[in-house]
């Protein structure tokens, strides 16, 4: 059944075909293309307007000479036209204008002005054409002959760590030295440089940030900016029975404790060795007695405590003492 489909199909295409329709719409067909193109060369034959980069180059650089601030890329500019002669730049290599470093680079400055720069992109394009630049209208880049000095990186922070977590340790970088790019005068101000602040709050876990340093006028770093390693790990609650330390006990008076050693609670990062000591100081004042006849006197924790302690507290604040007096 489809052969006979297809067999009708064929029949009445060349059925189609003698009656002349094909060739009418051929000749239809080439009319509309023809049409098609006088319009498109009419239309390109009006002044158009559109946005062109303009590639910047700068020629003769010499090796020695670092810039301290990138010179553009590019430049845009806004140009009007006939649409021929801007279609034909289409097709050509992309607009691009080079600019010579010893015509224009003096006393640690590159400075094109604004009309030797319009000068420049308005030759690109003919006298025919209208142009105008959008971007910066003229160039100034700061440059430097002298050789970069190596200064070390501060690291700026403001961090929390969540509750039962701490930042154990200062913030890390692999970046231990800074390329600094500059005249002479003012290299020989800087020893080191900072990066931007890093704030965390409620750190739960070890974090790698990327920080910029930050900017300093007139400078260039190399590299900009740097990867931080904040530690941070759990606290791990210890204990330990430290003796109690009795003080300013008068002359011929023996002050005897009970319990004579007291047990502390603190906590330390889980990473510290068990056997990495922690001493505590636990003191017993006969000045803090508030009468005579007290039969107990408070205890306190010296201070301050070891540095890698986040907190400490005595298991009881008080005990019982007797005091001894001496036989003279």
């Amino acid at each position: 059944m489809s052969d006979t489909k297809a067999a009708k199909g064929i029949r009445r295409w060349q059925g189609w075909r003698k009656t002349g329709r094909m060739r009418d719409l051929r000749l239809f067909a080439v009319f509309v293309v023809i049409a098609g193109v006088f319009w498109f060369i009419m239309a390109m034959n009006d002044t158009v307007q559109t946005d062109i980069e303009v590639k910047v180059d700068i020629t003769g650089v010499p090796d020695t000479v670092t810039f301290i601030n990138e010179p553009p890329g590019v430049i845009h500019v806004t140009v009007r036209d006939r649409g021929t002669t801007l279609l034909r730049r289409k097709f050509m290599r992309a607009a691009q204008l080079h600019i010579s470093f010893a015509e224009y680079a003096s006393d640690g400055y590159l400075r094109v002005s604004p009309s030797a720069l319009s000068t420049y992109v308005r030759s690109l394009f003919g006298s025919n054409a209208s142009v105008n630049i959008t971007s910066a209208d003229s160039i100034s880049v700061m440059y430097t002959s002298a050789p970069a000095k190596g200064v070390p990186v501060r690291i700026n922070t403001d961090i929390t760590a969540a509750l039962g977590k701490v930042v154990n340790g200062n913030p890390r970088t692999e970046t231990r030295n800074i390329k600094i790019y500059s005249s002479r005068d003012i290299l020989d101000t800087i020893s080191y440089v900072s990066t931007e602040p890093i704030v965390r709050r409620d750190l739960a876990d070890p974090v790698t940030v990327r920080v910029r340093l930050r900017p300093i006028h007139g400078v260039k770093m190399v590299p900009s900016a740097i990867d931080v390693r904040i530690p941070v790990e759990p606290l791990e609650n210890r204990k330990v029975y430290v003796p109690v330390t009795t003080l300013n006990v008068p002359k011929g008076e023996n002050m005897v404790l009970f319990p004579s050693s007291v047990e502390v609670s603190y906590l330390v990062p889980m990473s510290l060795n068990d056997d990495v000591r922690t001493p505590f100081s636990v003191v017993a004042d006969y000045r803090d007695l508030a009468s005579p006849s007290d039969k107990r006197i408070k205890l306190r924790l010296s201070t301050p405590l070891p540095a890698h302690v986040e907190s400490a507290t005595l298991e009881i604040d008080s005990v019982e003492f007797t005091i001894i007096r001496q036989n003279k």
